[in-house]
């Protein structure tokens, strides 16, 4: 959990930092806009385990999760390929962007809040 919180935080800035960047209108696309650079994709992959250790630990603690995040993801029908990392990286990536369909609206608006008012 503390993984797939602290890539929702990153995210969080990602969009800040768009947002500041680019001034837009309307929430901007995560998959579209955010990742446009790479930037949600390196957030997430950057959230998986890479020691043995903790990969364990993690599917362990989450097998079913991981599990059924792969599977959604379409990538085979082996979740523990690749040590299982790739099963891990969807799981936080669906927590990301299941973060951003319900929390970002939010940040976007407090974040619109907070701009100066053009004069007119």
């Amino acid at each position: 959990q503390e993984r797939v919180d602290g890539a929702i935080e990153d995210v969080k800035q990602e969009l800040l930092n768009y947002c500041n960047e680019n001034k837009p209108d309307s929430l901007p696309c995560i998959s579209n806009d955010l990742d446009y650079s790479g930037a949600i994709h390196e957030i997430v992959n950057g959230s998986v385990p890479i020691h043995t250790k903790e990969i364990e630990d993690t599917w362990y603690l989450y097998a079913s999760e991981l599990e059924e995040a792969y599977k959604n993801a379409g990538f085979g029908t082996n979740p523990r390929a690749n040590h299982g990392m790739v099963a891990i990286y969807c799981y936080i990536s669906d927590k990301v962007n299941e973060w951003y369909h319900d929390e970002a609206q939010e940040v976007f608006e407090e974040w619109q809040e907070n701009q100066p008012q053009e004069q007119e």
